[in-house]
């Protein structure tokens, strides 16, 4: 559906070429630790490729906003008379 990057594809097996590497070493030797972190490594340089995506909440909260200004501006279309009208006859004297 979406086309990958070159560089996360690189990145893709490159993490996949050392999760291959660590499956044959012990997990008590040296090696395995700086391949772990350098699997750390890459994974972090493959997220912070990734682009930003906008929250759910945000979107929500964009949406609320937006219609409630559309029913805002529809009710002073059709009401504005009876608005302005009662907003001067409910002010105590």
């Amino acid at each position: 559906m979406f086309i990958k990057s070159q560089t996360h594809t690189k990145l893709d097996a490159e993490i996949q070429s050392a999760l291959e590497e660590l499956e044959t070493l012990s997990k008590i030797s040296e090696e395995y630790g700086t391949l772990v972190e350098r699997i750390a490594k890459l994974h972090k340089l493959k997220i912070e490729e990734d682009p930003k995506r906008v929250s759910p909440d945000t979107a929500l909260i964009v949406a609320a906003n937006i219609f409630g200004i559309l029913w805002m501006t529809r009710y002073e279309k059709t009401d504005v008379i009876n608005s302005k009208a009662l907003g001067l006859l409910m002010k105590p004297r």
